[in-house]
């Protein structure tokens, strides 16, 4: 994995900070090729059963049959992969029955799995004209990018959809802002166009109930000239109750949606206007009981409206119906004016956080903006399923802190059980508050469960002093926020991920060689800067070689994480450890001097010195310190000195550098 951070670095900066699916697609390619230079590249993504080339680059991919290429899941290399979920490398494709050769001279192949919390995603792909071109090292840098690539590609759909919220959220607020200006003539001009524009209609009308007539009454139309006469709006005729779908709609009071407006008896046709090809949507306008009107929108293409476009449609028809009414609804308009404005500057902050403090710190404070709140906290869900305070605001955070709502019937463990939000009128006395008794002043308290995709992270709320405070509006506001902050969760866990995994050694969880060097010459400033003693203490192992001759490399991993669960059970909370070499470790102390950095050493060299499956194993340790040393590099090199004559004295012993 060595030759793979620095590609997860790559990467990261690059896939995560994709704008939209292409430029993950791209990326991806760019560097497999690149980085490592790869050349027959290819990433296929599931749709509807099969695997369907999406990218390809290298040789051989300028074809229309391998850039066409599509599998059905189980079939060829890429489909068994796709089934299994697991990688498939084969050394020679000739000797493999499943293999489909689309381009000729490929000799060995290894396939990937694009998977992110059980979704399969798609394949990623890689060819080589060679015989065993894959090596396991190979294998685990392709593993650890095609699991970047998907964390990436369900950021950006998450993303996408984030947008469509947020832009059917901005044409809402459009007529929302109409209604509290009392402009019912542009309210209804506006519902129209945007209707047609977020959903690709090729004509809405809205139709008002004229009481006086009673019959509906075109009172706005927005239609595609170009498959519509320039006078459709005058053979739009009043409508009685149940005359065609418009009519029947506000008969029934209730709406619908219809694939195939041809087969639907309810239907009329206008003059000169066929039915065929085409699906409709039929909304009443609707303000308690009273009827205002409907509206109709009809799309070329029979089954070409989504569940989606259903929702919208009847969102923007309570808008109107609300513009209709807005002589006494303009206060609760300017309300959803302004809480529509605030969860789109939420959001926004969202996507700018980058860290997870940010988001969480951002949920909190957007939760408290849109509710009124007084307070609010953030409980993380461990994979113990124990929670652990995340972030909190205006609250005794170690009081808070030390009272985790880990009981089963807490809150929080509720609403991972059934996914629902709460809504507590007066949590004094309320046993499902473990946090009550370090939060005396508060009594009113909402929550909701926080998901980054489809992983449970923990549960967000807030709380007011007054009881009663918060209301079930509150509530959905809050909701939608949360899902914004879902998904912001994802993105900032997963750069967190990669940084991590950057810098950390995956055997023992200490830290690697490249982050020890950057921190010892910060250290070393900083103990020069204020005249401070550093220490640095180098262990090496004298048994490992003896494990694994003995007992397999197996024991010998086994052998080295037991070594590092030693040191770090002898070392300070401030101590920086890692793991420099195959079996040589490093502590780092800072404030630390020659005689406390020896006791430490002596610990560690004692506590090692135990049998493992009846081999004898213990650790030689050179110790050497500033300002004794001022230099960064100069300091490994006595400590090395020391180490190499704790060997020579025959092992198992600690040497100080210029002393014993």
């Amino acid at each position: 994995m060595q030759r793979g951070v620095p590609l997860l670095m790559r990467a990261a900066t690059e896939l995560l900070a994709s704008d939209d699916e292409p430029s993950v697609l791209r990326a991806a390619m760019r560097l497999l090729g690149d980085h490592y230079g790869y050349g027959t590249r290819y990433l296929l993504l599931c749709d509807e059963g099969e695997l369907r080339t999406v990218a390809a680059e290298g040789r051989g991919t300028d074809t229309e049959r391998a850039r066409a290429f599509r599998t059905p899941i189980g079939t060829g290399l890429t489909g068994a992969c796709a089934r299994s979920r697991t990688v498939v490398n084969v050394a020679d494709v000739r000797t493999d029955d499943r293999y489909v050769g689309i381009i000729e001279g490929t000799r060995s192949e290894i396939c990937v799995p694009l998977v992110v919390h059980d979704e399969l995603l798609g394949v990623l792909s890689v060819q080589s004209a060679d015989v065993d071109a894959f090596s396991t090292e190979a294998e685990e840098e392709l593993v650890a990018f095609a699991q970047l690539v998907a964390l990436a590609l369900v950021h950006t759909r998450a993303d996408a959809a984030r947008q469509r919220d947020i832009t059917e959220l901005q044409a809402i607020s459009v007529v929302a802002r109409r209604a509290t200006a009392l402009d019912l003539e542009g309210t209804l001009d506006e519902a129209a166009s945007s209707f047609m524009r977020l959903t690709t209609s090729d004509s809405v009308a809205v139709y008002l109930w004229d009481n006086a007539q009673q019959k509906l009454v075109c009172a706005a139309l927005a239609f595609d000239e170009a498959h519509y006469p320039a006078d459709y709006r005058d053979r739009l005729a009043p409508l009685g109750l149940g005359e065609g779908m418009t009519g029947w709609v506000a008969q029934h009071r209730g709406p619908l949606l219809i694939d195939d407006v041809s087969k639907d008896p309810r239907a009329r046709a206008l003059t000169g206007i066929s039915l065929e090809h085409k699906a409709a949507i039929v909304v009443p306008l609707l303000v308690e009981a009273d009827l205002l009107g409907v509206i109709r929108a009809v799309k070329l293409r029979a089954g070409s409206y989504t569940p989606d476009h259903f929702r919208l449609a009847r969102s923007l028809a309570d808008q109107g119906a609300l513009a209709i009414a807005a002589a006494r609804s303009y206060r609760a308009q300017g309300e959803r004016v302004r809480e529509l404005t605030v969860l789109g500057a939420i959001s926004r902050r969202l996507s700018e956080a980058a860290t997870l403090v940010e988001v969480l710190t951002s949920a909190i404070n957007g939760a408290m903006q849109i509710t009124g709140a007084a307070a609010g906290v953030v409980w993380r869900r461990g994979e113990d399923r124990l929670y652990s305070l995340a972030a909190s605001v205006n609250l005794d955070v170690e009081r808070v802190a030390a009272l985790p709502p880990n009981a089963k019937s807490s809150y929080s463990n509720q609403m991972v059980r059934n996914g629902k939000p709460v809504l507590v009128r007066d949590i004094a006395g309320d046993g499902a508050v473990a946090s009550r008794e370090a939060m005396p002043d508060m009594h009113s308290m909402l929550g909701v469960p926080l998901r980054s995709e489809a992983h449970m992270y923990g549960s967000l709320y807030v709380l007011h002093p007054t009881p009663g405070h918060f209301t079930h509006h509150h509530l959905r506001q809050v909701e939608i926020m949360a899902a914004h902050a879902g998904a912001a969760l994802a993105r900032a866990q997963a750069f967190e991920e990669v940084t991590r995994l950057s810098i950390t050694d995956e055997l023992t969880g200490f830290f690697n060689a490249r982050y020890l060097n950057a921190r010892l010459k910060e250290e070393l400033a900083r103990a020069q800067r204020y005249g401070h003693p550093l220490a640095l203490v180098l262990i090496d192992s004298d048994a490992l070689k003896r494990v694994n001759d003995h007992l397999g490399h197996e024991a010998g991993n086994e052998h080295l994480r037991r070594l590092a669960a030693t040191i770090r059970e002898h070392v300070r909370a401030t101590d920086i450890v890692a793991r420099y070499g195959g079996d040589e470790f490093v502590v780092l102390q800072p404030e630390a001097g020659l005689d406390a950095a020896r006791a430490t050493a002596e610990r560690i060299r004692k506590a090692a010195s135990v049998a493992q499956d009846g081999i004898a194993t213990s650790v030689s340790i050179g110790v050497a310190s500033y300002p004794s040393v001022r230099e960064a590099g100069a300091l490994f090199r006595e400590a090395d000195r020391a180490l190499s004559e704790a060997k020579q004295r025959g092992k198992n012993t600690v040497v100080v550098a210029g002393g014993t």
